[in-house]
């Protein structure tokens, strides 16, 4: 802004008469007297009409000045008009920058970066801040299981039992010689376990990931209700909610390391959680848990809370939790298909996946002593008959109608499909179970490899796969569960978050179903696999001891 339109020009006669005065304020601002401006922060001079340049200071007469400000009066007066104006607008600008960026410095928010971290902290004052540091994370202790039993001497050695055959078409059962199912659950028993982490391939890594993940997943216990969710208030949450299915995840993963509501660190977790469940099972055996359970996962949450319920009955023995297991076992046989498997609708088709749940549902109910209908099993071999490829090698998700070749076959659900035959009577040596289990090995142990180091690809990593592949190379033994527990053993530990606020967890992040399960399905499928020395006792006892001793182990000691 100037004083008036036209410059005046130096020794010119018609230059006009104005004069720019300085004060403090901003932006500028006009006076009332005519030719007069105000400028922030700045002293310039007026120009008369004889040309003269005499400073002026307000509206008042100029004064004479001595010592500094004479000096940059001086300066001023002998400057040309166009230096002064440039100076007083630079002045203004450079003014103008500084108060702009000290306006949004108020405003600044600092992020904390640490690892998979996403909060954020406002800043309380101006300057540069510094981003939180993380609180350390103390290193976990093992899980140690309290028991009154005395540690045993032979901790893999199980009762054995024939199972006779059932000479029928089409039934894929021969006799085998196998321990008794209830004994796969001691291996969780003080004095069997760390003795089964020695002989399996275990470490204290496994060990201590272990713990660290049940102490992120006790963290994500909602305090108003004692159930967990599949969507927070973690990060990378699943993309749909199942509380039931959230909630029977976590408790196998706590019960997986021998956590009951009477013994464990985690005891109080676990009784928390089943005194919530309780509440909400149905006189038919359903678990109805809000929000509503989205149609496609009705029946897999089912299976696992049936899995969660007989386990905790099996290793507790009590009463209140048998009823819990009984009756949600009931609702299972009673919702089979007369195909023999289970899907989305009771009593409804099936397919593969949902049927792999219900077979370890069915599977722990006998382990803790609950009773099946043999015809409950003998319908789940009709099912896997149907949807067998290979004669039985790999496995189909469903079959189609019209008697057409099982579809979609996938690493997973071949992997239930072999595990499902392993329970179900198939020797150790069955020529099907055993080229069905290298394939899977051979596709999958790279992928597992992997795992960390840049060259993933999104359908490589399928830890819903790896889950199943893991139980079926335990029970098989020998060098399938050494070549896969090489890998697994390895990369699990190292992938786990170390730092920050979901130290404990895995990131779902390039998982095949990852974004739809989250983060608390990761983590849980994570520590169920390394919880796999001791979790199930191997269904081949011979092959156990076999794979103990090329290990090295004395369980004589």
């Amino acid at each position: 802004m100037k004083p008036d339109s036209t410059p005046p020009r130096r020794n010119s006669p018609a230059a006009p008469v104005g004069r720019v005065t300085l004060v403090g304020g901003l932006p500028w601002e006009e006076r009332d007297a005519p030719g007069e401006a105000v400028v922030p922060g700045l002293v310039v001079a007026s120009t008369t009409s004889r040309g003269a340049r005499t400073p002026t200071f307000g509206p008042n007469s100029p004064k004479p000045q001595r010592g500094v400000a004479g000096r940059i009066e001086e300066v001023v007066r002998r400057s040309p008009p166009f230096t002064v104006s440039l100076s007083l607008h630079v002045l203004v600008l450079l003014a103008l920058a500084w108060w702009i960026v000290r306006a949004r410095r108020e405003d600044r928010v600092v992020l904390d970066v640490s690892f998979l971290s996403t909060e954020v902290v406002e800043s309380p004052d101006h300057g540069v801040q510094i981003a939180p540091e993380p609180e350390p994370v103390a290193e976990p202790v093992p899980e140690k299981v309290e028991s009154k039993d005395s540690p045993v001497d032979e901790p893999i050695a199980a009762p054995q039992k024939m199972i006779e055959a059932v000479d029928a078409p089409g039934a894929a059962v021969a006799a085998i010689v196998a321990p008794t199912i209830g004994a796969l659950l001691n291996g969780r028993e003080e004095g069997r376990r760390q003795a089964l982490i020695d002989a399996f391939g275990g470490s204290n890594a496994t060990e201590a990931a272990v713990a660290r993940a049940l102490e992120w997943l006790a963290k994500q216990q909602d305090k108003k209700d004692d159930l967990w969710s599949l969507q927070g208030p973690y990060v990378d949450g699943g993309s749909q909610e199942n509380r039931l299915a959230a909630t029977a995840m976590a408790l196998l993963a706590f019960q997986g390391a021998g956590n009951t509501p009477r013994d464990g660190k985690h005891r109080r977790v676990v009784e928390r959680a089943w005194k919530a469940l309780a509440k909400r099972q149905q006189g038919d055996g359903r678990f109805d848990v809000e929000p509503a359970i989205p149609f496609m996962h009705e029946m897999y949450s089912h299976a696992q809370a049936t899995i969660a319920a007989c386990e905790l009955y099996g290793m507790t023995k009590d009463e209140q939790y048998g009823e819990i297991a009984r009756r949600a076992t009931e609702y299972a046989v009673r919702v089979q298909s007369p195909g023999g498997g289970w899907k989305y609708t009771p009593g409804k088709d099936g397919d593969m996946s949902v049927t792999g749940w219900f077979v370890m549902a069915l599977k722990s109910a006998e382990m803790a002593g609950v009773s099946v209908p043999a015809a409950t099993f003998e319908g789940v071999n009709r099912f896997l008959d149907s949807v067998a490829i290979q004669d039985g090698v790999r496995y189909g998700y469903m079959r189609y109608a019209d008697g057409q070749a099982p579809s979609s076959e996938t690493l997973a659900v071949s992997a239930e499909g072999l595990l499902a035959r392993q329970y179900l009577g198939w020797r150790r040596d069955d020529p099907r179970l055993v080229t069905g289990l290298d394939r899977l090995l051979a596709e999958s142990i790279p992928a597992v490899a992997s795992w960390g180091d840049g060259s993933e690809q999104y359908a490589e990593k399928d830890v819903y796969a790896w889950y199943y592949i893991t139980q079926v190379s335990h029970h098989a033994g020998g060098d399938a569960w050494r070549h896969w527990n090489d890998r697994m053993k390895e990369v699990l530990p190292k992938q786990q978050i170390q730092k920050g606020p979901e130290a404990g967890s895995w990131d779902p992040a390039l998982d095949k179903w990852g974004h739809i399960g989250g983060r608390l399905f990761m983590t849980c499928f994570c520590t169920s696999m390394l919880e796999v020395y001791y979790r199930h006792l191997p269904l081949y006892g011979d092959a156990a001891l076999a794979t103990a001793a090329d290990a090295g182990v004395d369980h004589h000691r």
